[in-house]
């Protein structure tokens, strides 16, 4: 089968990852897998030349990136065109709003099957309300008769029902594939202060991820035991972050961007204040830490994180300070508790290791275009490396 994967950018976050595990998951079982995507930003690490270093074709679009820019997001689209209309793919897999809304137009023209999927979404908790209504009516638009792809039942439920976007018969529920981390030493961890539960935040510091209720939690928090703040991120809001955490008697330590092997190792409570979530890759990465003991995580009944809290994988707590500061008292003072999230964190990181959930993407893709060849298995060679593994089946 030929598919071609379509996003934004490739910087260091949640879909990218994603895209990157499903990609060499679907090439090692025979498909041709093809990746566009735009330009990362300056101040953002670039997964491209990893992806190209693993095999995988990466082609650069021009115009295609972060935020709204109307004569660079017109030449993104004619370049989208151009190329679908070069490879008519088997089925386009559209990833991040933006490349979701430019790809399903493309396709929309070509008549090629598309498959698009919320990591997250955009339609409630990001902008005012009114532009959220907008983007809303948009993204019904925007659907059309493509297929689109949540990542648990609860995001299925609110994008298909309570949004109203899409066709109830072409919506797909099937979670990410999420590579194990392994823990990592960092000389960093020195400057972290012992004896202090350490309250994590991990990811990039953007409105959505709401950073500022992160740290109104903390000092909520404090009142009750001492603490100590990580912020392991960048991002457009982390200068603010850091002038609202200057004279807190919280003490707190930003690293910027580092990576979840060095970051989570060193969190007792991984905090998740997001307006919305799709399945984050963090609270999975927790779980799943090898070679150390993962944080028990904390987060607010938005999205996938709802199913995450109902599977008993996360602690739950209502979206405030006081609310969220109350589950983390809950983690740090009940061994027994914290112990249970950890243990069922795990069994749901194992669950989403991408060797057993390729198929389930395979099932979903041949529902997308049913008329389209299956993959053939690689071919081993005597040296037992693949071969010829990125040819579609004859």
């Amino acid at each position: 089968m030929r598919i071609v994967h379509l996003i934004a950018r490739l910087n260091d976050g949640g879909p990218a990852r994603v895209l990157a595990a499903l990609s060499v998951g679907l090439m090692a079982r025979g498909h041709e897998v093809r990746i566009l995507a735009g330009r990362c930003a300056a101040d953002e690490p670039d997964l491209g030349p990893q992806l190209r270093a693993a095999g995988l074709p990466v082609d650069t679009i021009p115009g295609l990136g972060r935020g709204l820019a109307p004569r660079a997001d017109f030449a993104a689209f004619r370049g989208i065109l151009a190329n679908l209309a070069r490879l008519r793919p088997d089925v386009v897999h559209t990833h991040t709003a933006k490349a979701g809304a430019l790809g399903r137009t493309a396709c929309r023209l070509l008549k090629l099957p598309c498959l698009h999927t919320y990591h997250g979404h955009v339609l409630s908790g990001y902008f005012p309300p009114l532009a959220s209504r907008a983007a809303q009516v948009m993204e019904r638009l925007l659907a059309g008769g493509c297929h689109h792809h949540a990542l648990t039942p609860g995001q299925r439920h609110e994008l298909s029902t309570t949004f109203a976007i899409g066709n109830q018969a072409r919506w797909h529920c099937l979670p990410v594939p999420v590579e194990p981390v392994t823990a990592q030493a960092a000389p960093w961890h020195a400057r972290l202060q012992p004896g202090r539960p350490v309250i994590g935040f991990l990811g990039r510091v953007v409105p959505v991820k709401d950073a500022h209720l992160w740290l109104e939690t903390l000092v909520e928090l404090n009142r009750f035991m001492p603490v100590q703040g990580l912020v392991c991120g960048d991002g457009p809001d982390l200068a603010l972050l850091r002038e609202r955490a200057n004279g807190l008697a919280v003490p707190l330590l930003f690293t910027g961007f580092v990576p979840a092997a060095e970051a989570l190792p060193r969190m007792d409570v991984l905090l998740l204040t997001s307006r919305n979530e799709g399945l984050p890759l963090t609270a999975i990465e927790a779980g799943g830490l090898r070679g150390g003991i993962g944080p028990a995580v904390v987060g607010p009944a938005v999205g996938g994180l709802a199913d995450l809290i109902r599977w008993g994988a996360v602690e739950g707590g209502v979206r405030s300070a006081a609310g969220l500061a109350d589950a983390c008292l809950r983690l740090l003072t009940d061994a027994g508790l914290r112990r249970a999230r950890q243990a069922q964190g795990a069994a749901l990181a194992r669950h989403l290791e991408p060797d057993r959930l390729i198929a389930g993407y395979e099932r979903m893709y041949q529902a997308v275009n049913p008329a389209a060849v299956p993959g053939k298995k690689p071919v081993v060679a005597a040296d037992g490396r693949l071969a010829d593994s990125t040819r579609s089946a004859p």
